[in-house]
Formats: C-alpha cells, sequence, structure tokens
C-alpha cells in the first residue's frame, strides 16, 4: 500500500465526494491542465465515473480504502479497550 507524505488522501466513503474523486483523478489519469481532469460543465465525480481506470489503478484505489477500514478497526479497537 503506498504510504503518502503529507496530507491524507481523502476518503471514498466518508467526507468530500467531489474532492475524493479529484484527487483519485489527479493522481492516476494523464493531465497537462485542470481541463484534462475535468470539463468545464463535468462534476468531478461525473468525471471519476467516466474515466477507465486500470486494473492496477483500481487495485491501489481499493488499497487506499483498505488502509482506512484498517485504521478505522484500529480505532474501535482501542475505544473498546479503553471502557
Amino acid at each position: 500500500i503506498p504510504n503518502f507524505i503529507g496530507g491524507a488522501i481523502p476518503r471514498s466513503d466518508k467526507g468530500d465526494q467531489a474532492a475524493y474523486c479529484m484527487t483519485m483523478l489527479t493522481l492516476f489519469k494523464p493531465w497537462r491542465s485542470p481541463a484534462d481532469l475535468k470539463d468545464s460543465v463535468s462534476t468531478w465525480d461525473q468525471s471519476f465515473k467516466e474515466h477507465k481506470f486500470t486494473a492496477r489503478q483500481n487495485k491501489l484505489i481499493k488499497n487506499f480504502d483498505v488502509r482506512y477500514e484498517c485504521n478505522d478497526a484500529r480505532d474501535d479497537h482501542f475505544a473498546q479497550m479503553k471502557k
């Protein structure tokens, strides 16, 4: 699982869906200008759904989710231990 340095990658299941879609497109869709990522009339969600990610890219995206699931399980475990 890649471990990015800096701010957290947005979650697919919580928070700002547009920020999540924008981040995934920025990471995995070839681009030179913002217009390559999304046209002016589409939403980030529409552009994300329309883009054809490779199998490898989809695997990496799912791994981001797995990491958050593991963090959630860890946090739940520690919360139970404090009770």
